[in-house]
C-alpha cells in the first residue's frame, strides 16, 4: 500500500483546531446559557477563539478549490466533489430522521423531512447548506477569481468588507433607533449572498495569494480581535440580562479579522512544512467528526446526567464531557471509515484514502522510510 502523498501541515493544522473549536461550540452552548460564574466565563473565553472555527472552514475549502484549474469543471463539481458533501449529509440526516421516528416522534419525523430543503434536522448542520451554495458556485467563482487582477480583487473584497461586514458589525452594534435603521441594508442594495458567508470563500483564496504580514503584526490582530470578542460578549451579556452571541456573529469584524490573523498565522508558521502521521490522520476524521458530534451530544446528555453527574457545571466536569463527546465522535468515525461500505455514506472519503490517511488499515500500515 503505498504511502499518502504529502500534505500541507497548515491547512491540515487549522481543519483540526476548527475542529476541535465546533465541537467545543456545541458543547459550552448550555454552560453560556447559565448565569454568570467562573465556568461561564471560561466557555466565553474558549468559545471567544473557537468562534473563528467555521469561517476557517469556509475559508479553507476557498483556498484549495478556487487555486485548482479543474474546479472550473463541472464533471469534477457533479461527479466528485458536491457528492462527498451531499452524501453524507443525506446519511446522517436519515439515519437522525429514522432515530426520531424510531423513539416516539414519527410525526415531527415527518415534519422535519419535508421542510429539509430549508432546515437541517440538526441545527450545525447549516454549515453544510452553505457550503453546498459555494461548491456550486465554485465553477464560475474559479473562473471569475483566475481572471481578475489583484487590484480587482481586492475591490470585491472590499465590497464584502464593507456591505456585510461593516455593515452588519454597525447594525447590531448601534443603539436602537434610527441609527440601527440607518445600518440596515435594504434588499435594493443588499450584497449579503448566501447570508454574506460566501465571502469567505473567496477570502481564502485572496488571502493564500498574498504574503502574510509580519507575525507580530499577525499575532496583535488576533489578540486584539479575540479581547474584543470575549470582553464584548460578556458586557452585551451583562447588559442584556442574557447570553447574547453578538460579538460573536460570524458576519462581524470581529470574527472575520480573527479568522483572517490566524489563517496567515498558519501559512507562516507551518506552510511549507508536512504533515505527520497523526495530523493527517485527524485532517482526514475531521469531517466525519463534524457530522457525528451532534449526535454524540444528544447520547451523552443523557448518559452523563443519568450515571455520572446531574449537571454539567464545573470547569473540570465541562471538560470531561467535552472529551467524551470528543473521543466518541472520533472513534465512531474512524470505525466507520474502516468499513468499506460505510466510509463514502457517511465520511464522503474514498475508502482507499482512509486507508492510507486515517482509518484502522492506516494505522497499522508501517511508515514509509524517509
Amino acid at each position: 500500500m503505498s504511502a499518502p502523498a504529502a500534505r500541507r501541515l497548515d491547512c491540515d493544522l487549522l481543519r483540526v483546531l476548527s475542529m476541535l473549536g465546533v465541537v467545543y461550540l456545541h458543547t459550552a452552548s448550555g454552560a453560556l446559557r447559565q448565569s454568570i460564574g467562573s465556568l461561564w466565563h471560561f466557555s466565553n473565553l474558549v468559545t471567544s477563539l473557537a468562534t473563528a472555527a467555521v469561517p476557517l472552514f469556509f475559508m479553507l475549502s476557498g483556498a484549495l478549490l478556487l487555486n485548482q484549474p479543474q474546479t472550473a469543471s463541472l464533471h469534477t463539481l457533479f461527479r466528485r466533489r458536491l457528492p462527498k458533501l451531499m452524501v453524507p449529509l443525506l446519511a446522517w440526516s436519515a439515519l437522525v430522521l429514522l432515530l426520531m421516528a424510531a423513539m416516539g416522534s414519527p410525526q415531527a419525523a415527518l415534519e422535519q423531512l419535508t421542510s429539509i430543503l430549508g432546515t437541517p434536522v440538526l441545527t450545525p448542520y447549516w454549515f453544510l447548506y452553505a457550503l453546498i451554495v459555494m461548491y456550486l458556485l465554485s465553477p464560475l467563482l474559479r473562473e471569475l477569481t483566475v481572471r481578475l487582477s489583484d487590484r480587482h480583487w481586492d475591490y470585491m473584497m472590499l465590497l464584502w468588507f464593507v456591505f456585510v461586514l461593516l455593515l452588519n458589525t454597525l447594525r447590531d452594534l448601534a443603539p436602537a433607533g434610527p441609527w440601527k435603521t440607518a445600518f440596515t441594508v435594504s434588499t435594493v442594495s443588499n450584497l449579503n449572498f448566501v447570508g454574506g458567508y460566501l465571502g469567505y470563500f473567496p477570502l481564502g483564496a485572496w488571502l493564500a495569494r498574498k504574503r502574510p504580514p509580519s507575525r507580530p503584526v499577525l499575532w496583535a490582530a488576533a489578540a486584539v480581535s479575540y479581547a474584543v470578542i470575549a470582553v464584548g460578549t460578556w458586557r452585551a451579556t451583562l447588559a442584556a440580562g442574557a447570553y447574547s452571541e453578538v460579538y460573536k456573529s460570524y458576519l462581524h469584524i470581529f470574527c472575520a479579522v480573527l479568522a483572517c490573523a490566524l489563517f496567515q498565522l498558519a501559512r507562516s508558521y507551518a506552510e511549507h512544512r508536512q504533515s505527520g502521521r497523526a495530523i493527517t490522520a485527524l485532517s482526514g476524521l475531521s469531517f466525519g467528526i463534524y457530522l457525528v458530534h451532534p449526535l454524540a451530544i444528544e447520547f451523552w446528555q443523557k448518559v452523563w446526567t443519568r450515571f455520572i453527574t446531574p449537571a454539567v457545571d464545573t470547569i473540570p466536569i465541562q471538560l470531561g464531557y467535552y472529551l467524551a463527546i470528543l473521543l466518541s465522535s472520533l472513534a465512531g468515525i474512524w470505525v466507520l471509515t474502516s468499513i468499506k461500505p460505510l466510509c463514502w455514506v457517511f465520511t464522503g472519503q474514498k475508502f482507499s484514502t482512509a486507508c492510507r490517511e486515517c482509518n484502522l488499515f492506516a494505522l497499522l500500515r508501517r511508515k514509509e522510510p524517509s
